[in-house]
């Protein structure tokens, strides 16, 4: 997001000075009076920076923020989070009854059954949570390897320029 302020202002000093240089005239601009071939000049590298401005705030605006994705990131955490809290509750409550069924106060194999069934559970469930995890990382991996790319590219045509 701080891109896209510092390049707003960049966008708004410059149609600043335009209307500087429109409202002073060419009688009160410091210095040679320009002639329409200066002005025009000037005027078109300011018209191509605007595009080209307005092209990498659009092109920001398409791709998602890294606060957006770190929002997303956080909700997914919470939600794994949620689950695995709510896996061992089950797991804590069926081992309880395991307990209960093993000193004669229930159903033996009711209880295994669904204590089994909650460790299955809490397992997936912290198995959903590493795999949340890997894709964080493999993310970040795309991203940095996508990085890497681009700048060893531009070294490389650094280097064929220079030749």
């Amino acid at each position: 997001m701080s891109e896209i302020s510092v390049s707003e202002r960049r966008l708004s000093a410059a149609l600043d000075r335009i209307d500087q240089l429109l409202e002073a005239g060419p009688s009160r601009a410091p210095g040679a009076v320009p002639d329409d071939s200066q002005l025009q000049s000037r005027l078109d590298e300011v018209l191509a920076e605007n595009a080209r401005l307005k092209a990498r705030i659009a092109a920001q605006d398409n791709d998602a923020t890294p606060a957006d994705a770190g929002q997303e990131r956080m909700a997914s955490a919470v939600e794994q989070a949620a689950r695995l809290a709510a896996a061992n509750d089950d797991l804590a409550s069926a081992n309880r009854a395991l307990i209960e069924a093993a000193s004669g106060e229930g159903d033996m194999i009711e209880a295994a059954s669904v204590a089994l069934e909650a460790e299955i559970e809490a397992l997936r469930a912290a198995r959903a949570a590493e795999i949340a995890q890997l894709g964080d990382i493999m993310g970040e991996l795309e991203r940095l390897l996508a990085e890497g790319g681009d700048a060893g590219q531009a070294v490389g045509e650094d280097q064929d320029g220079g030749s």
